[in-house]
């Protein structure tokens, strides 16, 4: 029935048929609403699946990484053990003069009597940027790899001379290890906290 015929009914039926178009307009619009909520929720499910994966997808991989690094910790072990007792005992003494005649702290890393060195730098060093930019969950890594604190103690000097002079004599570059520093600091800060808590790093 269109408006024109409802207008020539009787005042009762009027409001009948009024009432019985609210009726229907009233499921129409709990439809819509059941319709719109069946629908964010069909999003929503989406979303958390897709975010699941994700997380897995990413832990997955950090997992992968983690074990390339435990993998390779063992070599880089030896590496450091051997640079502190075989290299660097007759090194400290003449380090400032060994960087003077290669040129630069950076030709005086690259050099083959300091690929020891090298190796356990670029190791620290790598592992952690992944840990800062989030690559790699740090709790994964506090259980799995070792940091080497007396070895970084040891050759504290070595890393700041090489810094200073790393473009040429009196050359710096800052930020050399900062990402090992940084690494540093998460492991400090994580041995500190009570037992059972999720190590982590201090917030910057």
């Amino acid at each position: 029935m269109n408006m024109d015929e409802l207008e020539g009914q009787e005042p009762g039926a009027q409001q009948g048929w009024r009432a019985h178009w609210r009726s229907l307009v009233a499921i129409a619009s709990g439809m819509s609403v059941i319709v719109g909520v069946f629908i964010s929720v069909g999003h929503f499910r989406d979303f958390v699946e897709n975010a699941v994966r994700g997380d897995m997808s990413k832990r997955l991989a950090a997992l992968q990484h983690v074990k390339e690094f435990f993998a390779e910790d063992a070599r880089i072990a030896r590496c450091a053990d051997r640079f502190l007792h075989q290299r660097w005992p007759a090194l400290q003494p003449v380090l400032q003069e060994r960087i003077r005649a290669a040129g630069s702290g950076r030709s005086f890393y690259l050099s083959d009597e300091m690929s020891d060195y090298a190796a356990v730098h670029y190791h620290y060093e790598q592992l952690g940027a992944l840990v800062k930019l989030g690559y790699i969950e740090f709790p994964l890594v506090f259980a799995i790899i070792a940091y080497p604190d007396e070895y970084m103690e040891r050759t504290a000097s070595m890393q700041k001379a090489l810094a200073a002079n790393w473009k040429g004599p009196g050359r710096p570059l800052n930020d050399l290890g900062a990402s090992i520093h940084w690494l540093q600091r998460c492991y400090e800060h994580s041995r500190k906290l009570p037992p059972g808590e999720t190590p982590e790093c201090p917030r910057e």
